[in-house]
């Protein structure tokens, strides 16, 4: 297989951004004379320097921000291969067996076990093997931008049969001599591969776990299987200066494309660029702190506001209702859709958020994998927030073949909320009314509601967003004959 591939300073800037458009939207005029019209008022030069220099600070300003949104995806990834390499190495293969153990992982799920290894391609002449053993696996590889570069196991080319994996960095030509049954290129050096294990015991997910290798080709693999234990590791990421530098630090390690032109144009303005040191001046300074609060902003609406999005609307998922599909990419080999242009906003709103993307998250498969839809309003239109209790009736006849899960998330952080009670699931003993429904409870005082074992602790966690989860989705799944309604606030 191959695949080729709003501070006042803020505000005045704008303004003059705004004056100078209106400029060049003078030379559209019909004729000469209109267009001439069109300049009255307008100075091309300010009364000092400092306003010129306002122009600029605003062109950078702005450009930072942007480059802000495209470098999330590369921030979570990164957050990732910190924590790995916090018990482990590269080509180790750490797990996540317990909620206390994804404790920090951007929404992940309070169920199945994770297994999660890094490579560095310039690290190995280019090239690494990976083994997937046979088996009900559902795995990924994805890189440093969160790129898709191949699905493994039951999503991938080997349909869970197993096989080997020979992954090529840019520009690496496939050597004659290898046995591996798929090959595929990387467009960057880092690569995040990660699986889980979807149906069986702990026995069986500890042999899959010892028969999945990670190595440089030609050479006898080394992986460990390590636990994540009790490392107190981060799951987001940075903020303020350290967000640039941690960028700074990987993009001496990188490749990168056409795709990403724009972005390192906007990057090396104020002095972030490959081959370069990294020594901003004040002026620098100031201008990426604001990139990364305004940028930091602009992703939690991307995340929570899609409906109030033009170019994210299309994630409502029941209409007339608050849930949302998170991951709309329409290309998950590229940062490029279909039609030339850059998904900024989409893979930013899933990014901030989440972690992964492969084709098995996006296909609609009946009875594989896991689907999932998120809500940040309740059904007045308010954020939820832990002050508030809430209920969820999730409706009869779900339309899974395995189970369905709702779990919080604290919205700052975006990991599961930091109480004993994260998530409430059909695998759970649960309370279920007389016409199949089961009612399903939020709150920061469990033991007040209803039924308490139907209840997610929210107990001091803020402002909070939910996943409702659908495990071997079936058919209903995808034609939205069975429709979940909103979650509602109760007092």
């Amino acid at each position: 297989m191959e695949r080729r591939h709003r501070s006042p300073n803020g505000l005045r800037n704008a303004a003059l951004l705004l004056g100078a458009a209106s400029a060049l939207a003078g030379c559209a005029g019909a004729g000469a004379g209109a267009g001439r019209d069109s300049f009255d008022g307008y100075r091309a030069f300010p009364d000092s320097p400092a306003d010129m220099q306002a122009r600029i600070d605003a062109r950078d300003l702005h450009g930072a921000t942007q480059a802000y949104l495209w470098s999330m995806a590369t921030a979570t990834v990164l957050a990732w291969e910190e924590a790995n390499l916090m018990v482990a190495d590269y080509h180790d293969l750490v797990t996540y067996i317990t909620p206390e153990d994804k404790r920090d992982i951007i929404t992940a799920n309070a169920t199945t076990p994770y297994a999660v290894a890094f490579a560095d391609l310039s690290r190995t002449d280019g090239m690494v093997e990976i083994v997937v053993p046979a088996g009900p696996v559902g795995g990924l590889v994805n890189d440093g931008q969160m790129r898709s570069v191949v699905d493994l196991g039951l999503a991938g080319p080997d349909r869970g049969k197993g096989g080997k994996y020979l992954i090529l960095a840019p520009g690496v030509e496939e050597p004659a001599n290898h046995d591996a049954d798929f090959v595929v290129h990387s467009k960057s050096n880092l690569l995040f591969t990660g699986f889980r294990v979807l149906a069986g015991d702990d026995e069986q997910r500890d042999a899959l776990f010892r028969a999945y290798k990670l190595n440089a080709i030609g050479r006898p693999s080394t992986t460990r299987v390590v636990p994540i234990g009790d490392a107190a590791y981060r799951g987001c990421n940075l903020r303020g200066m350290d967000h640039w530098r941690e960028l700074h630090a990987f993009m001496q390690r990188e490749v990168y494309g056409p795709e990403d032109a724009m972005a390192l144009a906007f990057l090396k303005r104020l002095g972030i660029e490959q081959g370069k040191p990294f020594t901003p001046d004040a002026r620098q300074t100031r201008i990426l702190l604001e990139a990364e609060r305004e940028g930091f902003d602009m992703s939690v609406a991307h995340s929570a506001a899609r409906e109030m999005d033009d170019m994210l609307k299309h994630a409502t998922f029941y209409a007339g209702t608050n849930w949302t599909n998170p991951l709309t990419v329409t290309n998950l080999y590229s940062t490029i859709d279909r039609r030339g242009v850059m998904e900024l906003d989409v893979r930013n709103s899933w990014a901030h958020e989440a972690i992964t993307m492969s084709e098995g998250m996006t296909a609609e498969t009946p009875g594989v994998g896991s689907k999932y839809v998120a809500a940040y309003r309740d059904a007045d239109g308010n954020y939820f927030n832990s002050a508030y209790s809430y209920e969820l009736v999730v409706p009869p006849d779900a339309p899974v073949e395995q189970f369905w899960s709702l779990t919080a998330y604290n919205a700052t952080t975006r990991a599961m909320v930091y109480t004993d009670r994260k998530d409430v699931s059909s695998r759970h003993d649960l309370y279920v009314n007389e016409d199949g429904s089961t009612p399903v409870y939020v709150s920061a005082h469990p033991e007040t509601m209803p039924h308490p074992q139907n209840c997610i602790d929210i107990s001091g966690q803020g402002d909070i967003f939910f996943y409702f989860r659908c495990y071997a989705p079936t058919l209903a799944y995808f034609a939205k004959t069975w429709q979940l309604p909103d979650i509602r606030r109760i007092e």
